[in-house]
């Protein structure tokens, strides 16, 4: 209690005696006899009768009475504690320990959490001049003593208003906590030092104690922040400080933000990385071939941590690993890059919990799980190096972002789930459930499916290429106006498509029609991927470029090393060589020149659109089979399931277009236009080359006027 509100409380106690004497004593008290001959008698006064006080044998005396102003007894002014009483005086109108005060002798945060400043006019306010606080925590500026929305930059501390009328703030806290990534209940880790790396001057918080808590003050808000936790481990090797963890925060317009910062051991790194089978021993993930140091396979490049999340914070199950895109400078990382032409590309790996060890672990799935967490092994530039901005991004998720600065780094992101749908593509989402689920085991939806599932002539068979499996599930429609007759794909009532109706399980009583309940509901995580995908139009799968994906080839596997400078002599078809090492466009004449079409099955081209196996860009660079002849001296693919091969197979299959838009309409003149832009141009120049060399005149219109692949 300060002084001033100690003397404040003393007067109280005197007042309050004084009205008690009133109460019980009306008349004036008896004056006592006085001498009035002596001297003194004009200036002396006899004392007022005051109480009696009993003394231990009975006998009573007059108590003296005690000047009013040096009583510091207590009062009984107010009844109100520490708040407004209408007892009191408007000058002192709060109630303290029974006294009427202003707000100099209380603390105005006991009396209105709302109102914590004492102002100059003794009254508890918002705000003031000298004391802004509570505008600073919702960023509003202090106007008449009241937190309101800015309107004037002079009303802000930092001089500046923003145009949604929050006060910019000058500085914001960044707190939290450091904690163990591999745990599910994010332990707290003790010795981490939290640096900020991209700021100059950035402060760094002291270590972390024994609850992990970190505290960054003076971060200027609007900024994004790279953080690395500095933590020493030794065990079982000594870890170079580039394999540490680098996460960003952005920081907002608040104060303080919430931000708990994880570290990665890199024991369970490389755990991580045995148990999604990119080694086959967990020492062979820890250790160098010397089994001395670390495995330099996480320091050649860089490694992203990730969790997939709603608005509610809660992991997001079905994402595929293909869905996931990390880029590094001009550089894409994904699943089966066929660019990544290092003995190591990148690889996805989803991770789930383990209740046993209270750690997350490494799996075999295809699509994550309702953790939301994934690992990307050895991401790279387009230098080689995992070093430099990097973005993380799904479709149907805000982008993530950080910066690694040197490869070896571990990228910690979070993405969060947005009102985007997630884009279905069906080679990647939907055809490889076929394998997961043994719909093409045991000679079911394979050799051409189960005889009596065949509808307007299209077979179940799923066995076949992506594109093919597409074409038997669109074949006999997308429509389904008789829900009493659906087909296999509905896109006006996608639950009721037979594609989804067929694998749940049956209920009791009805007729089991197909032989095997895969889904229990049509709540399960997949069936909702099936259902989406068919929202979505159940399209086609997407679209292989030939630049992109199956011009890489040549050089992958080693094919320019013969097919240069005009290609082998022999190997010309139709007057058109096989030299590989050409521009794109110049590859892609090569290949279609000879035609894409193969009536005579014993004679195919390179490029068969009507018999896909049968393409000579297929069968030359598989291995041959015992005591066959061996047409190609080279064989770069062991089976048909190579997914370098894959990709070939469905770039033909979905009719071998060298890009996916063509420049012009086809049945109006204009510009040469690129062969395999569409089948229409495909055919047009079979028939006409100059239409695809020269300019598409009007013969080339007349030509795709009577063309059954063109639609004028």
């Amino acid at each position: 209690m300060s002084t001033h509100h100690r003397r404040l409380t003393s007067l109280g106690g005197v007042g309050a005696l004084t009205l008690l004497a009133g109460c019980f004593n009306p008349e004036p008290p008896a004056q006592a006899d006085t001498d009035t001959d002596g001297p003194d008698a004009s200036s002396t006064a006899t004392p007022t009768s005051g109480p009696t006080s009993m003394g231990t044998d009975g006998s009573t005396t007059d108590a003296p009475t005690t000047d009013p102003s040096l009583d510091t007894t207590q009062g009984d002014e107010c009844s109100a504690d520490n708040a407004i009483d209408t007892a009191c005086p408007e000058a002192t109108p709060y109630c303290s320990a029974g006294t009427c005060v202003d707000c100099t002798g209380l603390t105005c945060a006991d009396v209105d959490e709302d109102t914590p400043v004492c102002g100059s006019d003794g009254r508890c306010l918002e705000c003031d001049d000298s004391d802004v606080s509570v505008c600073e925590l919702s960023q509003t500026a202090c106007v008449d003593n009241e937190c309101v929305v800015c309107t004037e930059d002079d009303q802000c501390p930092s001089g500046i208003c923003q145009t949604d009328g929050e006060c910019l703030l000058e500085a914001v806290t960044l707190r939290g906590i450091a904690y163990d990534y591999s745990t599910i209940d994010r332990t707290p880790l003790q010795d981490v030092t939290v640096q900020i790396t991209n700021v100059i001057d950035a402060p760094t918080a002291e270590p972390t104690g024994k609850d992990g808590g970190y505290q960054l003050d003076g971060l200027v808000p609007g900024s994004l922040v790279d953080l690395n936790p500095l933590w020493d481990q030794n065990a079982p090797v000594v870890v170079p400080a580039a394999v540490t963890a680098r996460v960003s925060a952005s920081i907002s317009n608040d104060h303080p933000i919430e931000f708990d910062v994880p570290v990665v051991p890199y024991e369970w790194l490389a755990q991580v990385a045995f148990e999604c089978g990119i080694f086959a021993t967990l020492e062979d993930a820890l250790y160098n071939e010397a089994g001395a140091a670390i495995n330099p396979y996480f320091v050649q490049r860089s490694t992203v941590l990730g969790q997939l999340v709603d608005s509610n914070g809660d992991g997001v199950s079905t994402v595929s690993k293909a869905a996931i895109r990390a880029r590094i400078g001009e550089w894409a990382n994904f699943e089966a890059n066929l660019l990544d032409t290092d003995d190591s590309p990148t690889e996805v790996c989803f991770l789930d919990e383990d209740a046993g060890s209270g750690t997350f672990v490494g799996t075999g799935q295809d699509v994550s799980n309702d953790t939301g967490r994934f690992v990307m092994f050895r991401l790279r530039n387009d230098s080689g190096f995992g070093q430099g901005t990097l973005s993380v991004s799904v479709s149907g998720f805000d982008q993530a972002y950080t910066t690694l600065p040197s490869s070896g780094n571990i990228g910690i992101v979070e993405l969060l789930r947005n009102d985007e749908p997630i884009e279905r593509d069906f080679a990647i989402d939907i055809y490889p459930l076929f394998d997961t689920y043994g719909c093409t085991g045991d000679g079911c939806h394979s050799s051409g499916g189960p005889p009596g599932a065949i509808r307007d002539g299209f077979t179940a068979d799923w066995s076949l290429t992506p594109r093919e499996v597409w074409e038997q599930l669109v074949g006999p429609g997308t429509e389904c106006p008789d829900p009493d007759n659906p087909v296999r794909i509905c896109t006006d009532d996608p639950e009721a498509s037979l594609f989804i109706q067929r694998p749940l399980t049956d209920p009791v009583g009805m007729p089991d029609v197909h032989p095997v309940d895969i889904f229990n509901s049509i709540e399960d995580p997949q069936v909702q991927v099936m259902l989406e995908w068919i929202e979505q139009g159940a399209q086609p799968p997407a679209a292989i470029s030939f630049v992109e994906d199956i011009y890489p080839l040549f050089e992958i596997h080693g094919c320019v090393a013969c097919h240069t400078d005009g290609g082998p002599p022999d190997a010309v078809t139709a007057g058109f060589n096989a030299d590989w090492s050409l521009e794109p466009e110049e590859v892609y004449n090569l290949l279609v020149g000879p035609g894409t079409t193969c009536p005579n099955p014993d004679d195919p081209v390179r490029i068969c659109t009507d018999d896909v196996l049968n393409s000579k860009l297929v069968t030359f660079p598989l291995t041959d089979p015992p005591d066959a002849p061996d047409a190609h001296p080279v064989n770069a693919f062991a089976t048909t399931d190579h997914p370098d091969m894959q990709k070939i197979i469905q770039w033909i299959a979905q009719g071998a277009d060298f890009e996916n838009e063509c420049g012009h309409d086809e049945c109006s003149t204009g510009e040469a236009l690129v062969p395999g832009c569409s089948p229409c141009v495909t055919a047009v120049c079979d028939q006409y080359p100059f239409c695809c060399n020269s300019n598409w005149d009007a013969a080339c219109v007349n030509a795709a006027n009577n063309s059954a692949e063109c639609s004028c």
